[in-house]
């Protein structure tokens, strides 16, 4: 009877026990190496802490420790460590300069989750498997700032307090530059670290002495620019802040603060702490997945301006526009070798227009040279003139034509430092030993699957026409896809289909469009830079084309219904970043729909709200996956 009475005792011990572990708080420590309250980099992380612990039901359910101000990074280890030692189920090193620590300490702990950020390493490498790591995309936020203040300054000078370049402090003003280059290419920019994360009264000073130069806005990073903003604030100039809401503390100085959301971060972390995984993931915060957010304070923003951070968070977001994380030191020196004009209205001026663009971004000429030489049709010439940019010492050679590839593997062993970069193509070369070759290719056939819907429902006659140039590369693709979509949205519909031979023959394009129209074709697609002739024959027979590449509207409104259009920005800056990292190659690079690559342009042709509607919706069918179009059709 006692053996059964103590048997009933444990087991209700063991119930109350798993009770009261169920109820136990979930505890999360965090290390910093500012205030809690500083406005910046910690406050944006414990804030959202508070928001996480409000979520789960408060203080019973979730516990919240911190130490603040541990700009010792030894005494900063040590506190991580006391957080592990008392069962911190996640123990948070909110500071670049704390990973040496933290992975001397990760497996003295194997059943504790430890994060740092900024930061994507996760240990990984070494074996790790209870670190999480977390960074945000600054760079893009600054970006969106940099368009508005180069719009809002009225002294063209803008001012920038910086406080160590590294982080996501160095992203931010990265990001922040570009922006102003982007809306305002003459505008002067004072750049000037600290040397110091929180020394206010030294970015007090840097801002004083950058408004004695003519600045009238202004911005910064980390917890040091509360004397900075104080110096705007009181010589009225205007503040674009970063990591944390600053509008509230200076209404009516800081126009626009990037926020750092990790609300989601930190959510996902529990999550998975909660069902057994203690690291091993890389969190990222982006416009696009909503962890960089704006706020606004009381300043007054003009409606261009506004529209003008609107359109660029759209772009950024959608991958049209590129911020880079890191700024070439010097010029930057690209080459492009196209077989046709770089006003081809096609293949060249596509990826011509993206060198501008990012030339634009990153300060105009002074910071970035182009180069090119069009019209290489003879491959044997333009493999010399490959050899010849690269001999000069050009840090990045474009080879845009899939014809120049067997030239260029020849070529970019024997200049190792050299990054080289072809298409329409996949292969960078690995297979060969190569490691200083980029590719990149188009979707054509999606866009051409979109274009082909619209053709199949803006025909009359029921005839449309192709002119095709050579059935190879991205030509092949988008005529594959036009193909398909026609067959989509007009099954009955007949299609003429006709290679001229050449990618550059105008005159071809013409008689082939003619013959086309002749045979009652009312709508005409085609591909490459001989379409210029097919689009004036149509447009004098009073039919219908459908563009690719570039944006054909522009030259014909009232002909050209729509364009797909290739966006390499994000290519081209993408390789930049890579090059300036220190990564030469290795890099395959594809142009979507879902990635923004692929856009579109149209010109002022009515469009049936049938034909829109459907447009729209295989668009979304495309980039989600529901319609995969094929890119090669049976024979």
């Amino acid at each position: 009877m006692k053996k059964r009475a103590l048997i009933t005792i444990l087991i209700a011990l063991f119930a109350l026990a798993v009770v009261v572990n169920a109820q136990a708080p979930f505890r999360v420590a965090i290390v910093a190496p500012s205030s809690v309250t500083d406005l910046a980099w910690t406050q944006a992380m414990y804030d959202a802490l508070g928001q996480v612990q409000e979520s789960m039901g408060g203080e019973g359910a979730m516990e919240i420790a911190y130490t603040e101000g541990m700009f010792d990074v030894t005494a900063a280890a040590q506190a991580l460590r006391d957080y592990a030692e008392d069962g911190y189920n996640l123990v948070i090193a909110h500071g670049t300069q704390y990973g040496t620590s933290l992975f001397e300490l990760a497996p003295d702990y194997p059943d504790t989750s430890f994060a740092w950020g900024t930061a994507s390493d996760t240990g990984a490498g070494q074996g790790l498997t209870n670190v999480f790591a977390y960074e945000a995309s600054a760079e893009e936020g600054g970006y969106i700032n940099g368009v508005m203040a180069g719009l809002m300054t009225e002294s063209g000078v803008v001012g920038i307090v910086g406080p160590v370049p590294a982080g996501d402090a160095l992203l931010y003003i990265n990001g922040f530059q570009q922006g102003v280059h982007a809306s305002n290419p003459g505008a002067q920019i004072l750049l000037a670290y600290t040397g110091s994360f929180g020394d206010t009264a030294a970015a007090a000073e840097t801002a004083q002495t950058q408004i004695a130069g003519g600045a009238d806005v202004l911005t910064g990073s980390a917890q040091q620019v509360v004397g900075a903003i104080d110096a705007a604030q009181t010589a009225g100039a205007v503040w674009f802040g970063t990591q944390f809401d600053q509008s509230g503390n200076w209404a009516e100085t800081v126009v626009s603060s990037q926020v750092f959301d990790w609300t989601a971060t930190l959510e996902d972390m529990i999550a998975q702490i909660q069902s057994g995984t203690l690291g091993g993931t890389a969190y990222n915060l982006t416009l696009a997945n909503g962890g960089l957010t704006f706020a606004y304070g009381q300043v007054a923003i003009p409606d261009d301006v506004r529209a003008a951070a609107d359109q660029a968070v759209a772009d950024v977001a959608a991958g049209i526009a590129y911020p880079l994380g890191g700024l070439p030191e010097g010029q930057f020196r690209v080459a492009l070798v196209a077989p046709s004009s770089v006003t081809d209205l096609a293949w060249t001026q596509s990826m011509y227009s993206a060198l501008t663009e990012m030339q634009q971004q990153l300060g105009g000429e002074g910071a970035m040279e182009i180069a090119y030489t069009e019209g290489m049709f003879d491959v044997t010439a333009a493999a010399q003139a490959l050899r010849d940019y690269a001999e000069d010492g050009y840090d990045l050679v474009l080879a845009h034509g899939t014809q120049y590839g067997t030239s260029l593997f020849e070529l970019a062993p024997d200049y190792p430092e050299t990054a080289f970069a072809w298409g329409t193509a996949t292969d960078t070369g690995a297979d060969q030993g190569l490691t200083n070759v980029f590719a990149y290719e188009a979707r054509a056939e999606e866009g051409g699957y979109i274009n082909g819907v619209v053709a199949g429902l803006m025909t009359e006659s029921n005839v449309i026409g192709i002119v095709g140039p050579v059935p190879a590369g991205d030509a092949l693709l988008y005529i594959n896809g036009f193909q398909q979509g026609v067959a989509a949205s007009n099954p009955e519909a007949q299609i003429l289909l006709a290679y001229t031979g050449s990618f550059g023959d105008t005159a071809a394009a013409a008689e082939t469009a003619q013959t086309q129209i002749a045979g009652g074709a009312d709508v005409l697609t085609g591909s490459a830079q001989q379409v210029v002739g097919a689009i004036d024959a149509i447009q004098t027979a009073g039919g219908y084309w459908f563009g690719t590449q570039s944006d054909q509207s522009a030259n014909w409104p009232d002909t050209v219904v729509a364009s797909q259009v290739f966006n390499w920005t994000p290519v081209v800056g993408s390789m930049i970043e890579s090059i300036v990292s220190g990564s030469v190659g290795g890099t395959a690079y594809e142009l979507s729909l879902s990635n923004g690559g692929l856009t579109f342009a149209y010109g002022q042709v009515e469009i049936p709200e049938e034909a829109r509607a459907a447009a729209d919706q295989a668009t979304t069918d495309i980039a989600s996956g529901a319609i995969v179009v094929q890119q090669e059709l049976p024979e």
